[in-house]
């Protein structure tokens, strides 16, 4: 009988070829036509090929079309290894990359991979060259057993990830290619120690609110309205009605309330001795799935009326973007309770289901009605000047990868109890 700890040590065996592999990954540009690139489809050509070599054989490319790039197509990757049941259990992840940004701030050039100190350097290494490669090597360490599971498994790789998601995971969500019974792992969330679990996420609502008093000169303040006071006064009375009316913690969160932040602020007089007519700021909102971000929304806008009435000034509130969060995938489900057993088995680690202040992909399948889960072992390296990834988190993932896969689709194989 295999044995959870043979597998594990045949990834070991994959650790230099997994790194030359990220290598490969990394050398091929995959930047969206909103920031100037030509799309995925270069790089998606060495993924199908690498999925080949790694025994995937039911292999489909789902193109969407995308005017704007030059083959006119956004390619998606969809490869399973077929079971008695048709039930899958999916890992997600994404070929796109944002922008390099300022080239001469990197000092390893983004596209021209390098290892170093036992890590990878290049644009996309950690998000999300990192899971997409581990995953890839987790099936292969299976498929090289040669046994057939009980659970069909699959790896998607996705286009458009980094913009949006409508030529990527949205586009395969109306295709059809999951089912509401399917497990699905979305390595696009994780911490240094593999020790937290994403389940969940909030509403994210970013204002932009601006005041319109009346300008004047800053030594006869009585012939104007200070929109940059007023707009001040606002910020501290409103931070502390929507602290106190959106209390509720829920501590499955980190942090375990609704956050309302004032960020950005636009300079609107060039000098000083100028009462400002205009103050033009901006809110990032991250409200629990407890409240509803219309009502959060609705009470801004009411505070905004009550001081254009005790001071003169107008005021509006507009959303500059707003992401509702799906239903909380159930955090004591068999998905969850394979995933930690693995985590534990791989890095002697409890981990914990959490939710976090937004912004993965596993939301936009929670949005749709599917459970899905997001755990990956990162240093925190997303979208930076030098971005890298630990060659050790590489290999210890794909070990993740591969145990979670023989408990949930090899349970007989591997003497899994229930």
């Amino acid at each position: 009988m295999p044995s959870i700890d043979g597998l594990i040590a045949s990834i070991d065996g994959y650790r230099d070829e997994m790194a030359d592999a990220l290598k490969e990954l990394l050398r091929i540009p995959a930047i969206g036509p909103e920031n100037g690139g030509d799309g995925e489809f270069e790089r998606a050509r060495y993924v199908r090929d690498l999925a080949g070599r790694c025994g995937l054989e039911d292999i489909e490319m789902l193109d969407a079309l995308d005017e704007r790039v030059r083959l006119r197509l956004r390619p998606n990757i969809v490869a399973r290894r077929r079971g008695r049941s048709n039930r899958t259990v999916w890992i997600v992840t994404h070929m796109d990359t944002v922008p390099p940004g300022d080239l001469d701030a990197w000092s390893h050039p983004p596209f021209s991979p390098k290892e170093e100190d036992g890590k990878i350097f290049g644009l996309g290494a950690e998000d999300n060259g990192q899971a997409l490669i581990a995953s890839m090597f987790a099936v292969k360490a299976l498929n090289e057993m040669e046994m057939s599971p009980d659970m069909t498994y699959g790896l998607v790789m996705v286009a458009d990830e980094e913009t949006g998601s409508d030529k990527g995971i949205n586009f395969l969500i109306q295709e059809g290619v999951f089912s509401k019974d399917d497990i699905i792992y979305v390595p696009d969330f994780g911490v240094s120690d593999g020790s937290v679990i994403e389940v969940a996420e909030k509403s994210v609502l970013w204002l932009k609110v601006t005041v319109e008093g009346k300008q004047s000169h800053a030594s006869m303040p009585s012939k104007g309205i200070n929109a940059m006071k007023v707009g001040s006064e606002f910020i501290v009375f409103l931070l502390d009605y929507l602290k106190d009316k959106y209390g509720k913690m829920d501590h499955m969160f980190i942090p375990p309330r609704c956050t309302f932040e004032p960020t950005k602020r636009l300079q609107t007089v060039g000098n000083i001795n100028t009462i400002p007519g205009d103050d033009v700021f901006y809110f990032d909102c991250r409200i629990i799935p407890d409240y509803d971000p219309d009502d959060v929304l609705e009470s801004i806008k009411k505070v905004a009326s009550l001081f254009e009435d005790r001071t003169g000034a107008k005021i509006s509130v507009e959303i500059e973007q707003e992401t509702r969060s799906g239903q909380p995938s159930d955090h004591e489900s068999e998905a969850v309770k394979r995933l930690s057993d693995a985590v534990k088995k791989v890095r002697n680690v409890e981990p914990q289901p959490r939710g976090i202040g937004g912004g993965t992909c596993a939301n936009l399948f929670r949005l749709e009605g599917y459970p899905a889960y997001s755990w990956q072992t990162v240093e925190e390296m997303a979208h930076s000047v030098d971005e890298f990834c630990r060659i050790d988190n590489l290999v210890d993932d794909a070990k993740v990868f591969a145990t979670v896969l023989a408990f949930l689709c090899f349970p007989n194989d591997f003497g899994i109890e229930e």
